[in-house]
């Protein structure tokens, strides 16, 4: 017996109405059916609006035009900062200096240090010890061996002038009355003097001698020590005094006078008012003396060059026989040496070394003019526009460096090494 029960009567017959009914009565009508909702219509997506032709021609120039303004900028910044660096490396941008730092000098830098100081009108430089002493119309200055500066003092000088020493250096104004003597150890006094000085000198332990104009005499001779305490004065009433001079040992003194007939010089010993002696040069005019040793004396001329003793007597002389006078210096060991030439300029020379006595010791022919001598001891140091040599007293080249020299002048110190003098620094330079 089936469990299932029968359908009732009326479903039956819905069943068979629904099974013989036609599919596609079945459907209803498109119109009958419910509308769905309508999906939301997606954002519609607008293209960016382009820009016109018009502005973008008009922003090309622009932008090009701001770009060459940063550029013009840029290119002005770096000028300036070019000119900045010329301006303090402009010692650097020589000939020595670019071979300092290119060559094979560079490794030698070190001991080449620049020393460094003021700069102004009529420059004059002078050794003093290992150091260097420097005047100019505003500015006086004394550096030590190693460069660092021991003294400087702002002046103003028309006609500055240096003397240097062992002991430190004089600074004077000549044809004034500024007068400074400064020492390594930083002390720095003027000495009491009269009234405009003529011209000055100093020996190499500090001890100097200053001419001064005075009411009434042709000059007035005032002899210091280098604590600036007067020891001897002598007052010119018949010669012009030219130059004075004191001897190693502080104990004479020479005096360069100009009289009617020619130069006479004088000699005096410190610890008497009596004159040693005189001598007289007739008919020439003598410009510098300076003493070679303690009892020899050297006068130099535009004609030749005398030789003296301390007391006036005549040891030689050396004429120039029509030849110029182009450049000398004054050794500290007997002798001076001379450049003498056959024209002013332009032609080179011969380079001479004569002794106390005026006789040639040595002789060298130079193609160039001579720019600076410098001599220390029995050696010589010449500087030409394109070498610098060092010589023995005899003139027998030792050394040697064949370069165009851009300095202002060479010096030999007594340490064996050189200082070549530029206008606001000087190197070391050893061969």
């Amino acid at each position: 017996m089936d469990d299932k029960h029968p359908a009732s009567e009326p479903e039956a017959e819905e069943l068979t109405e629904q099974e013989n009914m036609d599919p596609t009565e079945a459907q209803p009508d498109e119109a009958d059916r419910p509308e769905a909702p309508e999906a939301p219509e997606k954002a519609e997506k607008r293209p960016a609006p382009k820009r016109r032709k018009a502005d973008a021609a008009e922003e090309t120039p622009r932008r090009s035009r701001t770009l060459r303004r940063i550029l013009a900028g840029i290119l002005t910044l770096l000028l300036i900062v070019l000119a900045v660096l010329v301006f303090v490396f402009r010692d650097e941008l020589t000939g020595a200096g670019l071979r300092r730092i290119f060559g094979r000098e560079a490794a030698e830098a070190a001991a080449r240090e620049a020393f460094t100081y003021e700069t102004g009108a009529e420059q004059v430089f002078a050794p003093a010890g290992d150091g260097l002493a420097v005047a100019s119309g505003a500015c006086v200055q004394l550096l030590r061996s190693d460069g660092s500066t021991v003294f400087k003092q702002v002046v103003s000088y028309e006609r500055p002038a240096v003397f240097g020493s062992e002991k430190g250096a004089l600074f004077c104004e000549l044809g004034g009355t500024g007068c400074i003597f400064a020492d390594f150890d930083g002390a720095f006094r003027s000495p009491e003097k009269g009234g405009d000085i003529l011209t000055a000198g100093m020996n190499e332990n500090g001890w100097f001698c200053l001419v001064t104009a005075e009411p009434g005499y042709k000059a007035l001779v005032s002899v210091y020590n280098s604590e600036c305490e007067k020891q001897y004065e002598w007052w010119s009433g018949s010669g012009y005094v030219l130059r004075a001079a004191l001897s190693p040992d502080n104990r004479t003194l020479a005096v360069l006078c100009a009289e009617q007939e020619g130069a006479r010089l004088h000699f005096f010993a410190l610890n008497s008012e009596t004159e040693r002696g005189s001598a007289a040069v007739a008919d020439t005019l003598l410009i510098d003396l300076c003493y070679l040793s303690n009892d020899s004396v050297c006068a130099v001329g535009e004609q030749g060059l005398w030789f003296f003793s301390d007391t006036g007597a005549e040891r030689g002389q050396y004429l120039l026989d029509g030849r110029y006078l182009l450049d000398y210096e004054f050794g500290r060991a007997g002798f001076v040496t001379v450049f003498a030439g056959a024209y002013r300029s332009g032609a080179g020379g011969t380079l001479l070394t004569l002794g106390s006595d005026g006789r040639v010791q040595g002789s060298a022919a130079l193609e160039r003019d001579v720019i600076s001598l410098s001599a220390v001891g029995r050696q010589v140091l010449v500087m030409t526009g394109d070498s610098l040599a060092l010589y023995n007293q005899d003139l027998v080249r030792q050394s040697a460096n064949e370069t165009l020299m851009t300095a202002k002048r060479a010096i030999l110190r007594p340490a064996g090494d050189i200082l070549l003098l530029h206008a606001y620094s000087a190197e070391r330079f050893s061969f």
